[in-house]
């Protein structure tokens, strides 16, 4: 049976256009069938009732915090792949015609106007929305732009947008394989797991040299966090490799959303697809990752003392998280941790006495003050230092470990810094504009 590998997607979603230039290297490497599937991103908000509306960014509805994230996630993803991005003035703009371009061009041609399209967008800052901009690309694959009002090419669009809605998606890009969807480009790797490629994982670029200059990781985590969780299965490995020093930074995950304004419990506030998605993302990065995750039963969890005791001895990390995310266990209540703690061979009284004092107590407050100060927005949050203890980067998210991993093998983004401000300077203005 032939492998079909379909790839939904908008011209107004970056991600989607960091997708695009990866996306037929993945279906030739399982060799499957690749299927280009023009979707309304404003039409599948609507759709699965997201918070910002149709004509509304994700972004809008995010803390400053969390945008300043994002914009910095967009310029390293995109540098990490080798794809350059201009933040387009516009944006969003409207492209229901460049869809309808898409949908109109014989099959064969569409990759290459897909391609066109998305340059024309997120590299040259080109109206993509503009009759005159879009008969110009039509001309150069000698395609007929009349097409676009063709009613049957109106109703493809709007199919394909409801279908993809009724699968329970609610952004994009999304791939579709053996009839359910993944979500997001950093997902590339399962998609290809899904295709038959067993060993995929996520994209790494370079590989730790001995050079005797070592970096170091700081994890800042919480064990209420489902993905700091996944983020403890994959930090050893990662610094054994690049030979990086480990630092574990307990802290209050709750403190720091609500210094930022993001709500306490975050998955509370996801729509209902978008949460569903949420819970199997879970599920997909515990199969990769060979860990019998399971969503704890009371959340959610308070993790105060459990991080006390972590301060107190950090070798007890690995075992509080697996009582509470593998075994659901509730490590808020003080005789289940201290079960825990003694079933794993420590000194469970002597621990839970240490968690108890000031210094600990200060040291806890710290480490949470220290992670609002750098900027963080959540957890899992990692921050890069250079062989002299130089700050490099701040990275949120355990599925961009893959980056750390390059970060501590000395890789670097090279605009990043300069391109991430003038994304940011643009949003902000286009927020006041959209305000006015």
């Amino acid at each position: 049976m032939a492998k079909i590998l379909e790839f939904a997607f908008d011209i107004a979603c970056p991600y989607a256009y960091l997708a695009s230039i990866q996306i037929e290297d993945v279906a030739l490497r399982c060799g499957a069938k690749l299927i280009w599937t023009p979707v309304l991103l404003g039409a599948l908000y609507g759709l699965s009732k997201a918070p910002q509306g149709k004509s509304g960014s994700a972004i809008d509805m995010m803390p400053k915090a969390k945008q300043k994230f994002i914009v910095s996630d967009l310029v390293v993803q995109g540098e990490h792949i080798g794809a350059p991005i201009i933040y387009n003035n516009k944006h969003p703009i409207q492209t229901v015609a460049a869809l309808r371009l898409i949908l109109s061009t014989p099959v064969e041609l569409q990759p290459s106007i897909i391609h066109e399209l998305y340059k024309a967008y997120w590299v040259d800052n080109v109206d993509v929305s503009d009759d005159q901009v879009l008969k110009a690309i039509a001309k150069n694959h000698k395609v007929s732009f009349c097409s676009i009002n063709e009613e049957s090419v109106k109703l493809q669009l709007h199919h394909n947008t409801e279908r993809l809605a009724d699968m329970g998606a609610f952004g994009l890009p999304c791939f579709i394989v053996n009839g359910r969807f993944y979500w997001g480009q950093d997902r590339l790797f399962l998609v290809e797991r899904a295709l038959g490629r067993s060993l995929a994982k996520p994209r790494r670029i370079l590989r730790s040299k001995d050079t005797g200059m070592f970096h170091t990781l700081v994890f800042y985590h919480d064990f209420s966090s489902p993905w700091s969780f996944l983020a403890s299965l994959q930090v050893a490995a990662i610094v054994h490799e690049t030979q990086a020093t480990l630092i574990y930074k307990p802290f209050l995950v709750g403190a720091l959303f609500k210094s930022i304004g993001t709500p306490i419990e975050p998955m509370k506030e996801l729509t209902m697809s978008k949460a569903s998605y949420a819970r199997q993302d879970m599920v997909d990065w515990s199969d990769y990752l060979g860990s019998n995750f399971k969503f704890p039963s009371v959340f959610p969890i308070y993790s105060v003392l459990a991080l006390r005791v972590a301060l107190c001895n950090t070798e007890v990390t690995d075992t509080i998280y697996h009582a509470a995310w593998v075994q659901d266990k509730r490590i808020s209540e003080r005789f289940v941790l201290s079960e825990v703690l003694k079933e794993a061979g420590f000194d469970a009284d002597l621990l839970l006495e240490q968690a108890e004092s000031k210094e600990i107590k200060n040291q806890l407050r710290e480490n949470t003050a220290e992670a609002i100060s750098l900027g963080a927005c959540g957890a899992p949050t990692f921050q890069v230092l250079d062989p002299n203890g130089q700050h490099v980067a701040l990275v949120w998210g355990q599925d961009r470990l893959n980056i750390v991993a390059d970060m501590l093998s000395g890789w670097r983004p090279k605009s990043g810094i300069h391109n991430e401000a003038m994304i940011y300077m643009k949003l902000e203005m286009n927020n006041a504009v959209s305000k006015l």
